[in-house]
């Protein structure tokens, strides 16, 4: 197909759903017996997909996960998100600026989220119009991220080879999956400390840090212009 495909994270990304779904599920974690605040919450599942959740929880538990778990947190949470999320700061600017860049031909979204929140969360802060058919979500492949499972299948179907693909993410496991498929990644990291921009495991791979959404266009400008020229 030629140019760019860039494919975006949702949770923490796109939307700023990542203190809700830390409240809630820290709050349904405490109903099972286990204690845990939402920073905690946080803290471990930031981009887990739902069974990967479910695994840990389990062996906290040491049992089976009650079968209306799920559900039940997934019913609360999308209430929630209908209410009071919002747009990452910035986002929507800098869609609009990606989507006019000449070598962007096509961008995505690939979540570890269940595919009705994803979809839920798009609709509530208006965004579903920019990528309405082009939702890729763990469900969908054998693995979920950290493993490239996602990235490469949703590469696939939207035309483009991995080389000519940059991903945009918040999570360590996010940006592990995209840098195992081979793929160019930045790392929204908008509460880092300095150094934090500087963090050597993520440079070394090949990710990059950026603090501000304002900053992405002129950053996914210049690795297209790189790769033109090479």
């Amino acid at each position: 197909m030629g140019g760019t495909l860039v494919i975006f994270d949702c949770d923490g990304v796109l939307v700023d759903s990542e203190p809700l779904a830390a409240r809630v599920l820290a709050e349904e974690v405490r109903g099972l017996g286990i204690a845990m605040d939402d920073n905690e919450a946080a803290e471990i599942f930031l981009g887990c997909s739902m069974p990967m959740v479910l695994d840990i929880l389990e062996a906290r538990l040491g049992a089976p996960v009650e079968t209306g778990f799920l559900p039940r947190f997934l019913d609360r949470l999308h209430a929630g998100i209908r209410v009071d999320l919002a747009p990452v700061d910035g986002v929507r600017a800098a869609i609009a600026q990606i989507k006019t860049q000449a070598q962007v031909r096509a961008i995505c979204v690939a979540s570890n989220g269940e595919a009705e929140t994803v979809l839920t969360s798009l609709e509530a802060v208006g965004l579903i119009s920019d990528f309405a058919g082009r939702l890729y979500t763990a469900r969908m492949v054998e693995r979920a991220k950290p493993y490239p499972d996602l990235f490469l299948h949703a590469a696939r179907d939207m035309g483009f080879e991995p080389a000519d693909c940059i991903v945009v993410e918040d999570s360590s496991l996010g940006v592990e999956a995209a840098i195992a498929a081979k793929m160019r990644v930045f790392r929204y990291v908008p509460n880092a400390e300095p150094d934090i921009l500087c963090d050597h495991v993520n440079s070394a791979a090949g990710a990059k840090n950026f603090i501000n959404m304002n900053q992405l266009p002129k950053l996914i400008a210049a690795v297209c212009s790189d790769q033109c020229n090479q």
